[in-house]
């Protein structure tokens, strides 16, 4: 509530100095103020990236904006469905590799029977 006090008061004091303001000073003032709205009110409604939605509100027409906007989703669709098949990669090499590792000992990767030792794994393991 202290601040709110402080902001009336401080309002009252620039309203009660503006009488000792001349005309064509408070004309100035009132044209830098509905500038500034103005520039609010574009930035907000625009795009706000670091002054290029300024720029791009300002410049490019609408279904060129249009057109970006589409193409950055389609380029965030693309790398999403590329690093999902890297995950699913990566996964069903660990997958792979445990199963590996697990079943086969390793002097069977050396060994020049191995194909033989393939094709008899299967039958044994039916039995």
């Amino acid at each position: 509530m202290n601040e709110l006090k402080f902001t009336y008061r401080i309002r009252q004091a620039l309203n009660q100095s503006t009488d000792s303001l001349e005309r064509k000073t408070l004309d100035r003032l009132y044209e830098a103020r509905q500038k500034a709205l103005l520039r609010q009110r574009v930035a907000v409604g625009g795009l706000s990236l670091a002054g290029f939605g300024q720029f791009a509100s300002e410049t490019l027409p609408t279904y060129t904006r249009t057109l970006i906007a589409a193409f950055s989703l389609l380029i965030g669709v693309v790398f999403t469905y590329y690093w999902n098949n890297f995950e699913q990669a990566a996964e069903n090499e660990e997958i792979d590799s445990a199963l590996l590792s697990d079943d086969l000992p390793p002097a069977a990767f050396l060994d020049k029977g191995f194909q033989a030792w393939l094709d008899r794994s299967p039958q044994s393991s039916s039995q």
